[in-house]
């Protein structure tokens, strides 16, 4: 049995993990308010007595705007919780597979961002979790695999594709950003390719990309899945989509006007298929209609 410690519990990502775990993996879990909790003595204690070999961090401070008002939260959440993290890591011996994103981006590409193009966040979100990169960049890079990743959904936790579920059931109009660009990403996706990683695949350390393949704006995005929502009977009306302009939303945050990530590098490393987005959002939807939306919603 492999022992593998998963940081985080109820998140999209982290439920996508918890339910997908194959057999040959002996998985812990354990929450951010659990680690935060803990002294250092205690997480030492927790840590030698699991002996993971991995450790994935899918905790994060993910609210954009909030950041810009409560930085140290931010930096709380996505890079001091990493060092500590990182740490323990060494304290074992264990790898440390961490979730990274495409805000630390600028957004002025014209292509999709490749691994070894230049990070600048914009924002104070993107500027944690690009300092918590380069700690494990810098001070445990033999033994890290980042991999970041942008616009993620599931049936778990709260996303863009479940608000937009919502929305649509409810308004009979719907405003969305058409002048930002990005890379969907189903959350199962990067949990099956995750898992690879942490069974065995050959891939080395360092920073990768994982999204479906293609980008769009919201506006298209949501235009997606009404369609697919409207073909499947998670919705029973169509509303009114309106492309807007960033600015009309008045944000705390900037956001890059275009953030695709190119995921070729990971997905030839796994030899797995190319998906694109409007592909995945359909499996993803599909999930999603033998479960209630209200369901849903109280995840």
């Amino acid at each position: 049995m492999l022992r593998v410690l998963l940081l985080g519990q109820s998140g999209q990502l982290a439920s996508e993990l918890r339910l997908t775990t194959p057999a040959l993996i002996q998985l812990k879990v354990l929450s951010y308010a659990e680690f935060s909790a803990l002294s250092d003595t205690a997480l030492n204690k927790l840590f030698f007595s699991i002996n993971p070999v991995w450790v994935i961090n899918a905790a994060a401070y993910n609210q954009v705007d909030q950041a810009e008002l409560f930085p140290e939260l931010a930096l709380a959440g996505n890079f001091y919780l990493v060092q500590r993290l990182q740490r323990l890591c060494a304290l074992t011996q264990s790898k440390l597979l961490h979730i990274s994103t495409d805000y630390v981006f600028d957004g002025l590409a014209k292509t999709p961002y490749k691994e070894q193009d230049q990070a600048q966040p914009l924002n104070q979100y993107g500027k944690s979790k690009r300092a918590a990169e380069l700690w494990l960049l810098q001070e445990y890079a033999d033994s890290s695999v980042i991999i970041r990743t942008s616009w993620l959904y599931s049936a778990y936790g709260t996303n863009f594709v479940k608000t937009m579920l919502q929305l649509m059931q409810t308004k009979p109009q719907v405003k969305l950003v058409q002048n930002q660009l990005g890379s969907p990403c189903g959350a199962l996706g990067l949990a099956q390719v995750i898992w690879q990683i942490v069974s065995g695949k050959a891939v080395n350390s360092g920073v990768y990309h994982w999204a479906d393949a293609g980008y769009c704006s919201r506006y298209q995005f949501a235009r997606e899945i009404q369609a697919v929502g409207l073909e499947l009977g998670l919705l029973q009306q169509k509303a009114e989509l309106l492309p807007v302009a960033a600015k009309h939303f008045a944000l705390s945050a900037v956001r890059p006007a275009f953030s695709a990530l190119d995921s070729s590098a990971l997905r030839q490393l796994l030899l797995l298929p190319t998906v694109s987005w409007q592909q995945q959002l359909a499996l993803v939807l599909r999930s999603f209609s033998v479960i209630k939306l209200d369901k849903l919603e109280k995840d």
